[in-house]
């Protein structure tokens, strides 16, 4: 009887997104209209992270703004970050596209 070693339940993998992860509320964003998830994006391909940088509409972060778009930022190598975006300022896209390539600004 020969002993089989089974698959680990957890098993780790990199991911493609090296860079960050940008998680946009769903609801905030496409109940609303707005379509920040999209323009970021693009904004993201046009600066040529179009790999090492995921967006991704996601259900309710639990951090319901009256205005604006929930998201959260993530990275491996810096905390997670969650922030409200007025997704009706013009430099809305540029500055969280910088949240997401850079880190927080200090």
């Amino acid at each position: 009887m020969s002993r089989h070693n089974p698959k680990p339940v957890i098993e780790p993998v990199e991911p493609d997104w090296s860079t960050a992860l940008v998680l946009v509320c769903s609801e905030c964003d496409g109940g609303r209209g707005v379509g920040l998830a999209s323009e970021l994006k693009d904004a993201v391909k046009a600066a040529g992270h179009r790999k090492d940088v995921r967006v991704a509409r996601v259900r309710c972060l639990g951090i319901c703004p009256k205005h604006g778009v929930a998201v959260a930022v993530t990275a491996p190598a810096r905390p997670a970050q969650s922030c409200v975006v007025s997704a009706k300022d013009k430099a809305a896209v540029p500055a969280l596209c910088a949240l997401a390539l850079h880190g927080p600004s200090d």
